[in-house]
């Protein structure tokens, strides 16, 4: 037995050692880098969390907005230096965490299981979702009115309390005008008899579209006409007014998409964003749909291939499309700041613009986008915010030093009011 164990055990053993000591060379360089005085914080365009108005930008000039002011906050707090770095995409971002160039990435990042792998994350310090953004229309969504009309009829009971109503004042007005209007003619009427005049008449009192009249012989029959004639009135405004709040609300409203209908449009996000991860998720369903013989199959494996972020997709300018005549109508254009992917929408390049619902929110309230761009009401999936930060042996401290200091920060009388201040009233939810 002891000749049979010992070359296993020597060889799990320096399977172990490989592992430890491959792990150890490159932490230790890593944590080689972190030898200096300032804290290296990288940031990109991200109006309104890190930005600059500077036109180019000046990596020397340091940047504002509201993640600026709160990591300056807890710099002091922690009593750090900060050395501010412009890092213009995503994956130049990640790439500089992973390989320890930078501590800190402030912009934000969403926090995902697969970015975990690379880098850590501060604790979430606000939520956001993802959505779509359209172009305004002055159109009427006739779907869009159905479904406000039918959501404010089914509220607290709304169409029962009309409905009885407009019942019990058509009754009550046939029966003034039936037995309290001076007869025409001394004809007598069969008991039960209803006259189609009389019905008619109860009608267009009931709706108030015939005010009050001379037609009645004593005085509580002409109160018990004005009477009718107001209540008529108030039941009308009640009616056109239902219709008229669903059909002014669905002036301009853009139909809801569903996460399927995107791959079926131009749409433009940000380079290797979870937006971006979204639209291949989405692609892949499309093609698990897709005949192995269907002519668009080859087109969707190569459109799932450039969506992989994976080193090997198409660079990013200033606008890349990614499109392919065997997919009509379907393209991604793949951009580096959020400003753009709404202005690439703006001047129709892109049907839409998908990513996360705080910065399209907040965009869609700047010129030239205010009253020309509409972000829609459903998000597809949940976008926690944090900062990312490179991952150093034995700098579990910095990390945690840094989630007290943020907590601090939330707990403060002043979080709410400095949140509403960049961002908006309602924009975020916070943590």
């Amino acid at each position: 037995m002891t000749g049979v164990a010992h070359p296993f055990a020597r060889y799990v053993l320096c399977l172990i050692c490989v592992n430890i000591l491959s792990a150890g060379v490159a932490m230790a360089s890593c944590a080689d880098r972190f030898q200096k005085d300032d804290i290296i914080v990288a940031w990109r365009m991200a109006q309104p969390f890190t930005f600059q108005t500077n036109n180019p930008i000046d990596p020397e000039v340091p940047p504002r907005g509201f993640s600026v002011y709160l990591w300056e906050n807890i710099a002091r707090e922690l009593k750090l230096t900060t050395k501010y770095k412009y890092i213009e995409t995503i994956p130049e971002q990640e790439e500089a965490l992973r390989n320890c160039e930078i501590d800190i990435v402030i912009s934000p990042l969403t926090i995902t299981a697969e970015r975990m792998r690379s880098y850590d994350f501060s604790q979430q310090y606000v939520s956001s979702g993802l959505a779509l953004a359209e172009r305004s229309s002055s159109a009427i969504d006739f779907s869009e009115a159905a479904r406000t009309l039918f959501q404010t009829l089914t509220q607290s009971n709304v169409l029962l309390a009309i409905v009885g109503f407009l019942s019990f004042n058509l009754v009550m007005a046939y029966l003034v005008y039936r037995y309290l209007q001076a007869p025409s003619d001394d004809t007598p009427e069969p008991p039960g008899h209803i006259e189609p005049r009389h019905l008619l008449e109860a009608i267009t009192r009931t709706v108030a579209l015939r005010g009050v009249g001379d037609d009645y012989t004593n005085l509580f029959s002409k109160l018990l006409e004005i009477f009718m004639a107001v209540v008529g009135t108030a039941l009308s405004a009640t009616i056109f007014g239902v219709l008229t709040t669903a059909f002014i609300s669905s002036v301009g409203t853009p139909a809801e998409v569903g996460a399927k209908e995107l791959v079926t449009k131009r749409v433009a996000t940000i380079k290797c964003s979870t937006a971006q991860e979204f639209l291949r998720e989405q692609y892949r369903g499309w093609l698990a749909t897709t005949a192995a013989d269907a002519p668009e199959r080859p087109a969707l494996e190569e459109r799932i291939a450039q969506l992989s972020c994976d080193g090997n997709d198409p660079p990013s300018g200033p606008k890349n499309a990614i499109e392919d005549p065997r997919l009509p109508g379907s393209a991604v254009i793949l951009v580096s700041r959020w400003e753009a992917a709404v202005r690439v929408v703006l001047e129709g390049d892109a049907d839409a613009v998908l990513g996360d619902w705080i910065m399209l929110t907040y965009q869609s309230r700047q010129y030239p986008f205010l009253g020309n761009i509409d972000v829609l009401p459903r998000v597809y999936r949940a976008e926690p915010y944090g900062w990312g930060i490179a991952r150093r042996e034995g700098e579990i401290a910095f990390r945690n030093a840094i989630d007290r200091a943020l907590n601090a920060e939330m707990r403060s009388d002043h979080w709410f009011g400095d949140l509403e201040k960049e961002l908006g009233k309602g924009s975020i939810s916070p943590n």
